[in-house]
């Protein structure tokens, strides 16, 4: 059990703007991710990451899209993050 909630964006309990910044999160990524619906518990700090997320992996790069992940995935194993 997740010791932080997982908010749904189907829950009328969850505030519209959260509800939104869920669906757009699901909408780019595929799903709503876990990590994005413990974040949406604190709007501010999920749309902060929301915004370096797109600065840094998504904006303007000189790396292709791939490569940029490759880069996030070897960084991700060389430190054990793993998720």
């Amino acid at each position: 059990m997740a010791r932080i909630p997982l908010l749904d964006a189907d829950d009328p309990a969850v505030p519209a703007d959260t509800r939104d910044w869920l669906r757009e999160a699901a909408r780019t990524r595929g799903r709503a991710l876990n990590v994005y619906r413990a974040m949406a518990n604190r709007p501010e700090a999920a749309r902060a990451f929301s915004a370096m997320i797109k600065a840094v992996y998504r904006g303007d790069s000189s790396l292709e899209p791939r490569h940029g992940e490759l880069a996030y995935l070897t960084a991700t194993v060389t430190n054990d993050c793993f998720y």
